[in-house]
């Protein structure tokens, strides 16, 4: 199961989310093919876009998320709504580097630094609230919790690991952290302290799993831990959608796709669906 298990410790002084998509990032993996470089980059930025999209709640509240650093790797996009849905690609999605000194996948330098950090969030009013930082490192956990705390101004620590085998992952997610502000200095020396135990975030995932997670690390910290909710990877592309998009081509620029190849496909980033339309069809789009 994928999920997410929320809670707070100090008697309500700072809040916890432990999130745990290993199941999402395998199926990522296999619909698109990802190798292991790409499926830890994007597992990292899916585990922010889960814990985003718990935050919102309403499902009609929509977010994506966008990470470019010029790195081997292109665009990462993660977009979800509220309700804990996901969905999310990686440009590049054969990229590879080799592993760093400590063996682990180089996602940082994948990524690169040179570009931002972006998230767009979607109310439903009339403009949409942007939240947009230079990236720090590129590894994707420093960079969040740079844009918590410079565009949402929130304290937080966060820990965000995928763990890749021969075989697939078999641990995926991450662990935020945020203290309030009637949160002493003891309290937060404490968070730091515990923090210092997730450097390998996604092997204690792979054996404790999220809700031991909370009882073993945050459980005597005067803690309530919340129900465990489901994270769904969930595309939302649709004939209808597509069909807005030809339309937005044109009729003369479509017509003449169709003319050059025969037919006009499109194709979904985030689920690899592929949409095709005959001459016919296209046609038939304007005469509606």
């Amino acid at each position: 199961m994928n999920k997410i298990v929320k809670g707070t410790i100090f008697d309500g002084k700072a809040r916890v989310a432990i999130v745990e998509i290993t199941d999402i990032v395998n199926e990522e993996i296999k619909m698109h093919d990802l190798s292991p470089l790409a499926a830890a980059a994007l597992g990292r930025t899916m585990a922010v876009g889960a814990y985003i999209s718990n935050n919102l709640k309403n499902e009609s509240t929509k977010f994506s998320i966008t990470v470019n650093g010029g790195g081997i790797l292109g665009n990462i996009v993660v977009a979800g709504e509220g309700g804990n849905f996901i969905r999310g690609f990686v440009a590049n999605t054969k990229a590879t580097l080799p592993l760093k000194e400590n063996g682990h996948l180089d996602v940082g330098n994948g990524v690169g630094k040179n570009g931002f950090f972006t998230v767009i969030t979607d109310f439903g009013l009339k403009d949409a609230y942007v939240g947009k930082i230079p990236l720090v490192s590129g590894e994707i956990a420093e960079d969040f919790t740079q844009y918590l705390y410079k565009s949402e101004g929130i304290e937080n620590a966060v820990a965000l690991g995928v763990r890749m085998t021969k075989d697939g992952c078999i641990g995926a997610g991450g662990i935020i952290v945020e203290p309030l502000p009637d949160a002493d200095d003891n309290m937060i020396c404490m968070i730091e302290d515990i923090m210092t135990n997730f450097t390998n975030v996604s092997e204690i995932i792979a054996s404790l799993g999220a809700e031991e997670i909370f009882n073993f690390y945050f459980g005597h910290l005067n803690a309530q831990k919340y129900n465990t909710e489901e994270v769904v990877l969930r595309c939302n592309c649709s004939k209808e959608k597509i069909e807005n998009i030809i339309v937005g081509l044109g009729e003369k620029e479509a017509m003449d796709i169709v003319s050059e190849v025969g037919k006009l496909e499109i194709g979904c980033q985030f689920c690899g669906k592929n949409y095709s339309y005959s001459k016919a069809e296209v046609e038939n789009l304007w005469q509606k």
